[in-house]
């Protein structure tokens, strides 16, 4: 009984992945461009996830310092392109100067924002670049003169923490290895493997110093799940874990990472790096990433711990001590055979759905 409640649990866990199955690494902003082509002259473009249906994509303007929209496109759409005329103030004994820190990116949703996050480039006219991260409860950004240390820090910590936790397929990775790794100390041991490789290929994509396809990279993280899959139902089956991967589980962790870095550098891509800061905001995303990483190995142990706690309370001593002594070179964390099987579906289905993707 007891064991049915648990696998009914894991099972509502991964229908929930299944229905967002899709979205197994959308991480993507709104991306919106904004160059200053002269003082107080401001060209907006904007390209939207496609992930939204026609007719709730936002309507995107600048607002304060009397900005007017001069021409572009007047109705929301996937993408386009606007020009603005601001005001430019004079100050009595200053120069001229373009109110930059009065004007205002606003997105204005027909429905609602259904949680993506919103990122802004902006360009001023003597080539310096801003780079702005926003939840998806900013709906009003203001365009600030310069961003300083903590800003950077903020941003690009919440926007690592935010990608891996919506990256499906990275975390179901890391459910894997915490099931073949077995014990705190080989989880701790394989996913410092995971976290140290995939740290250095995130480090070269994004700085331009080894450039991979980023849809093969996509295929290859799906296979990878799917061939963890293979290993832990064989090992299921007939209780043989002499495999390099059961023994060496960093090792293998270490070089499936370095695929999974090159997956995260995507989404750094997209998200862009300051120009004056791009090490420190790549060391800051990073740092997300691995916190994000950390709090789901946490959740797991606890929601696991939680379960055995609850189900298991009533068994005598006798039981837990023979249990224990049964398993004591099994793994501590013990998926039901069928929800290993799940876990390869699922792996499967995104395995096929990037194959079609790249020869269509």
């Amino acid at each position: 009984m007891c064991n049915k409640w648990l696998v009914s649990i894991v099972y509502l866990f991964f229908g929930l992945l299944l229905a967002n199955v899709s979205l197994a690494h959308e991480g993507r902003p709104v991306y919106i461009e904004i160059q200053e082509s002269a003082e107080g002259a401001y060209k907006l473009r904007w390209k939207i996830p496609p992930v939204m249906e026609s007719g709730t994509e936002p309507f995107i303007t600048l607002e304060g310092n009397n900005c007017k929209q001069s021409s572009g496109r007047l109705r929301p759409a996937l993408t386009g392109t606007k020009q603005f005329r601001c005001d430019v103030l004079e100050a009595e004994g200053q120069e001229s100067k373009s109110q930059e820190d009065s004007i205002d990116v606003v997105l204005y949703y027909p429905k609602s924002n259904p949680a993506l996050s919103t990122l802004i480039q902006l360009e001023r006219v003597n080539g310096d670049q801003l780079s702005l991260f926003n939840g998806p409860e900013e709906l009003r950004i203001l365009l600030p003169k310069q961003l300083g240390g903590w800003e950077v820090a903020k941003q690009y910590i919440v926007a690592g923490v935010q990608h891996i936790l919506e990256g499906y397929d990275h975390l179901l990775f890391v459910l894997c290895l915490m099931q073949i790794a077995g014990s705190l100390r080989r989880i701790l041991i394989t996913i410092t493997g995971f976290t140290l490789a995939h740290s250095v290929t995130l480090g070269m994509a994004t700085l331009g110093i080894w450039r991979v396809r980023v849809d093969v990279v996509e295929v290859l993280i799906a296979l990878s799940i799917v061939m963890l899959a293979v290993e832990m139902v064989k090992a299921s089956k007939n209780q043989q874990r002499d495999s390099l991967v059961w023994r060496y589980p960093a090792t293998v962790a270490g070089i499936f990472g370095l695929l999974h870095g090159f997956g995260f550098a995507s989404a750094l891509g997209e998200l862009g790096l300051p120009q004056a800061m791009k090490i420190p905001a790549l060391a800051f995303f990073n740092i997300g990433v691995e916190l994000g990483q950390a709090i789901f190995v946490v959740a797991v142990l606890f929601v696991l711990k939680l379960l055995m706690g609850i189900f298991w309370r009533k068994k005598s001593e006798a039981v837990i001590q023979s249990a224990s002594q049964a398993s004591a070179q099994a793994s501590a964390i013990s998926l039901p055979t069928s929800v290993l099987y799940l876990v390869g579906v699922v792996s499967a289905y995104w395995f096929v759905e990037r194959v079609m993707g790249l020869v269509l």
